[in-house]
């Protein structure tokens, strides 16, 4: 599941969304979103990574990014299946429905996180650098989340997330 053109995001979304038994018509757009809040939980294991790699003399720089990388990814793996997601998420928009979906979860978890009625739910869109939070807010049941996606051109996903969040923003 390492496809980020909009065709293999669109076609994995209805092939979850099939095997999830929730075909909902024709799959408008999806792309690849996490949980906001992990950011803070990579940034924290970036951090404590870097002071366990790091040591003496030349090996030490190379140590420290090592280990802030495999810390950054091991945090933020932790915290998203302690909220029972996946790191990356699928965003898929039918003409009815916007989906939620876990991607790869090697069965540990559900496949849909959460469904949104597009007829009541609000996507606010924020800026943040050259990321986009977008929170989805159902208005008839107060049911929220909000997502971390890029529209940066050196981002794998920007294709799928732009394509979402347009198709929201109308």
């Amino acid at each position: 599941m390492s496809g980020f053109s909009e065709q293999e995001l669109v076609a994995e979304a209805r092939a979850a969304l099939s095997a999830a038994g929730e075909p909902d018509g024709e799959v408008l757009a999806a792309g690849v979103f996490g949980l906001a809040d992990l950011v803070f939980a990579e940034a924290l294991g970036l951090a404590a990574g870097s002071v366990v790699g790091s040591g003496d003399g030349d090996s030490g720089a190379l140590g420290a990014g090592l280990g802030a990388a495999l810390g950054g990814l091991a945090a933020t793996k932790a915290a998203a299946e302690a909220q029972g997601v996946t790191v990356q998420l699928l965003v898929a928009v039918t003409d009815d429905t916007i989906h939620v979906l876990n991607r790869d979860t090697g069965g540990r978890l559900r496949t849909e996180v959460a469904s949104f009625p597009r007829a009541t739910t609000r996507a606010t869109v924020e800026k943040v650098g050259l990321s986009r939070h977008l929170t989805l807010t159902d208005s008839a049941t107060g049911t929220s989340i909000r997502l971390h996606g890029s529209t940066a051109w050196i981002s794998a996903q920007a294709q799928g997330d732009k394509l979402v969040l347009e198709l929201l923003a109308d």
